[in-house]
């Protein structure tokens, strides 16, 4: 049979009057609640050239990138697939501020294939991003700020699951590329026996292999090994200055996604009774080296058709 010429492409999706109000509702009341904690609103263009697109991300992030050929110029471009980077080059150039820069963003992007868990290749991309602070008030102020954003569509109990990506990279710092993928590959399925065998080379791994869970759970667990005492200091620091009225606090330090692209601590909010990622966010310091200006840098990202549907 053949398909219908109007039938849209596989991810793509149309909101329709009611959905479409509500979601520009959503989006003037999560771009107020920026403003009022003092963040830039910026409008990057949805395609670039290629090299800029992929420059400082992970691999991850590169082979989302939807890719055409400029009729001017003849050079390749890409549909963004996330706006961080776009935020960091503009932070690099276009602002090129001393101090602490504070920058939110609202738009919509195209990646090749769903991700997330989620079935839509179109999101409404909205976050915050914070570029030349590199203490953990920073990290306090963007898990906060994504808190209170999801609090504005819902008041359902939530979860929080922290990871830190720079005690995972340590831990495998010295190892091959073939035993990193290896070790990554069975952390992100929470493969024990994999991991058994893993840790006979790296004993750290031991660790990680019961590293998720209960916060405080983990923390007795991970206590007395070295290379993640900083991390669950770091964590626990940024826990306890967080307001979390019916918010459930979890950790996984063998959280992979975006570890090519993270340094420090990571987080994602998840509604418990939906078992539904809502946000994603953490450090991702010296992303903006390949603009040529290193700094340090912390935000987070959600779709807002998401969130609104929570009203739903």
């Amino acid at each position: 049979m053949t398909r219908p010429s109007w039938i849209l492409p596989d991810g793509m999706e149309e909101c329709l009057p009611d959905e479409a109000w509500a979601i520009e509702d959503g989006r003037r009341r999560c771009l107020d609640l920026f403003r009022q904690s003092d963040f830039g609103l910026i409008m990057p263009p949805m395609v670039e050239y290629l090299d800029s697109l992929t420059s400082g991300v992970g691999q991850d992030l590169s082979d989302q990138i939807m890719v055409i050929t400029d009729r001017v110029s003849g050079r390749l471009m890409g549909f963004r697939p996330d706006m961080t980077p776009q935020a960091a080059r503009i932070d690099a150039h276009a602002l090129n501020e001393s101090g602490t820069t504070r920058l939110c963003y609202c738009g919509s992007v195209l990646r090749a294939v769903a991700s997330g868990g989620e079935s839509s290749r179109s999101p409404l991309q909205l976050g915050v991003e914070i570029f030349g602070n590199p203490d953990l008030s920073a990290d306090v102020e963007v898990v906060q700020l994504a808190l209170d954003t999801v609090r504005l569509f819902t008041d359902e109990p939530l979860m929080i699951d922290f990871g830190h990506a720079g005690a995972l990279k340590s831990v495998l710092a010295s190892q091959t590329t073939a035993f990193r993928t290896k070790a990554l590959d069975a952390l992100a399925s929470k493969d024990s026996d994999a991991l058994a065998v893993l840790e006979q080379a790296v004993p750290e791994i031991a660790a990680l292999r019961t590293a998720y869970g209960d916060f405080d759970a983990v923390l007795r667990r991970t206590q007395n090994v070295e290379l993640l005492e900083k991390a669950c200091a770091e964590m626990n620091q940024v826990r306890q200055r967080l307001h979390t009225e019916q918010v459930f606090v979890y950790c996984d330090l063998g959280e992979t996604h975006g570890l090519n692209y993270h340094t420090g601590l990571v987080f994602g909010i998840y509604s418990l009774q939906r078992d539904q990622l809502l946000v994603r966010g953490g450090r991702y310091d010296h992303v903006g080296e390949s603009f040529g200006r290193a700094r340090a840098a912390t935000g987070f990202s959600a779709d807002l058709k998401t969130l609104v549907r929570l009203t739903s």
